[in-house]
């Protein structure tokens, strides 16, 4: 535990040297206020790291008595990292340090560059430091993504991989679908699972999927058709509980369904207090422990529905954990933790051991 905390404590402190720095510059150079160069120039480091150093930077056990089945999926523990990246060396990265496994970034049918930058900042809500990110959903697109995945190195590891599917409609999420389904189901990897990423609020048409419940029903039953493979259900917190009722209606009815509670929650940036140039859309999805109380609520929403449930959103320290397991969630999935300080798996991982 003592490695633990001493790389923790390193990481935190060389974050914010890092982005003390680079916010000097922009603000000098007279640049628009942006994280995402931080953030990136913190991921490729932390990659280039686990090539000389990873072993004993990154290498963390897990616990054996962490180790559960979730329909037919295998976890050496509950923690996994939520959809939101997609350079899979990273990833690899916070599978060594000991999530229990991962959703890869949503793929969209064809390749978008996302909304213009600025796109992502940091902004502190409840004394607690979040993130704002209004990417639009920038990736390569299905037909590179589903050509790749199958000889992704991400397999290694040996733990459930969570493939996440987004769409501009219906038609989109039954195209992308199809080519993933037939690239993975040509191989013999079964240790995957699918995210319908039905809550973006950052599609061009500015709607989602989950506001047709009957388009939604028919795609889960398309997919269930076609595929043995569980599906997460990834709702919005910013759907009114009658709403998200509906969905879980339709859900219990299904078998080898998870609910993912939740996503990101859009604030605008008057709400923010930023200036509109900051992000484009006027907002963006917060994340961060400022959602925790939202993500706790849904939950408790679920639970009572007998549902499977992933607790998403604001999670960080085994408090957060507890109360979303003692309310009902099996799988817990990170986000912004991962970017503000990944130690905090081992540490969770430890405390949770201890537990049981």
């Amino acid at each position: 535990m003592i490695r633990t905390y001493l790389f923790s404590f390193f990481y935190r402190i060389t974050r914010f040297f890092v982005k003390t720095v680079v916010s000097f510059f922009q603000l000098i150079l007279g640049r628009k206020q942006d994280l995402e160069s931080i953030v990136d120039f913190g991921d490729k480091n932390l990659v280039r790291i686990d090539k000389y150093l990873g072993y004993f930077a990154y290498q963390f056990s897990i616990p054996q008595n962490l180790n559960f089945e979730l329909y037919d999926l295998k976890f050496k523990s509950p923690l996994i990292a939520s959809s939101f990246k997609s350079e899979k060396d990273l990833i690899g990265v916070w599978l060594k340090l000991g999530l229990g496994g991962a959703v890869l970034k949503t793929i969209m049918d064809k390749p978008r560059i996302g909304n213009a930058r600025p796109r992502l900042q940091q902004v502190r809500l409840d004394r607690q430091s979040c993130l704002v990110n209004a990417l639009g959903l920038p990736g390569e697109g299905v037909e590179s993504f589903s050509s790749s995945i199958t000889s992704s190195s991400l397999w290694d590891h040996g733990k459930p991989l969570g493939i996440s599917i987004g769409g501009e409609n219906y038609q989109e999420y039954i195209t992308s679908f199809d080519i993933i389904e037939k690239s993975l189901s040509s191989t013999d990897m079964r240790n995957y699972f699918y995210e319908l990423n039905i809550s973006c609020p950052n599609t061009d048409s500015g709607s989602c999927l989950g506001d047709n419940l009957e388009e939604l029903e028919n795609l889960i039953d398309y997919m269930k058709l076609n595929s043995s493979a569980v599906i997460s259900i990834k709702i919005s917190p910013d759907w009114d509980n009658k709403h998200l009722a509906h969905i879980g209606e339709i859900i219990a009815s299904k078998d080898k369904i998870i609910i993912n509670a939740g996503n990101t929650q859009f604030k605008t940036t008057k709400y923010l207090g930023f200036k509109e140039s900051l992000l484009p859309r006027g907002g963006g999805g917060l994340s961060g422990v400022a959602i925790f109380p939202r993500t706790l609520e849904l939950v408790n929403l679920f639970s009572d529905m007998d549902l499977t449930i992933m607790a998403t959103g604001g999670i960080s320290t085994i408090h957060h954990l507890n109360a979303v397991r003692d309310a009902g969630a099996s799988l817990f999935g990170m986000a912004t933790s991962l970017i503000m300080d990944p130690y905090c798996v081992p540490k969770i991982n430890q405390k949770l051991s201890k537990q049981f």
